[in-house]
């Protein structure tokens, strides 16, 4: 096993097994104001988890709300329209975790 350094957004460092021969499992962290969102609302595959380090916001999932607040987390599938708001009043501070589609 070969532990390589590996750019992660919002992670001082990170090392991935050069032998996996990719990211199968992917984490960083995402920061967002008050009443912002990281991105819109979208889909796509594989497993997804959300936790959050700081703050608290809500997870869309198709049509159901759920607050998420700090050392709390949820794991959905991505292939629903999802997102996550800041519905808090201070930064929202989370960690995505992204597993990659099984062949």
């Amino acid at each position: 096993m070969r532990l390589q350094e590996h750019a992660v957004k919002g992670i001082a460092r990170c090392l991935l097994d050069a032998d996996l021969g990719g990211e199968p499992l992917h984490l960083h962290i995402s920061e967002v104001e008050p009443g912002g969102r990281a991105h819109p609302p979208h889909q796509h595959g594989g497993l997804e988890g959300f936790y959050v380090l700081e703050g608290e916001g809500t997870l869309e999932i198709g049509d159901e709300r759920h607050r998420l607040h700090a050392n709390e987390c949820a794991v959905f599938d991505p292939q629903k329209l999802h997102g996550l708001v800041n519905t808090g009043e201070t930064m929202l501070r989370y960690m995505v975790v992204l597993a990659a589609e099984q062949r």
